[in-house]
């Protein structure tokens, strides 16, 4: 048996499997650096809006399915007679009331932030 020849072909198909798996990741590193790209071109939105409505998504962590995770949403009504629900901070959460009245900042549909007018 010619140990030479097939410590050269593990050799070859390991090289081959690291390539592959080098293409692969570079293409995964490609592929988020355009979602992020496409995301940052989006306009960003000023719009009077009102909260109308509050709720909360109780979920276990992917990490750690024994603690809970809690997701919070805001129901706005838009000066254009349409309603957009987006995920807020806690914080944002907390501080808002239905019947709020401000303007609400956001890209795409991620909230940046909803500004109350006194």
């Amino acid at each position: 048996m010619d140990w030479e020849a097939i410590r050269i072909g593990l050799m070859m198909l390991g090289g081959a499997m690291g390539a592959i798996l080098l293409l692969m990741l570079v293409a995964k590193v490609t592929s988020m650096v355009n979602v992020e790209a496409r995301e940052g071109r989006k306009p960003v939105y000023n719009m009077e809006a009102v909260v109308k409505g509050k709720r909360t998504l109780v979920e276990a962590d992917t990490e750690n399915p024994a603690i809970p995770k809690t997701r919070y949403f805001v129901t706005f009504h838009k000066r254009d007679g349409n309603r957009i629900e987006m995920e807020v901070p806690g914080e944002d959460y907390g501080l808002a009331a239905e019947g709020d009245e401000g303007i609400l900042v956001y890209q795409g549909d991620e909230f940046i932030v909803f500004k109350r007018i006194s």
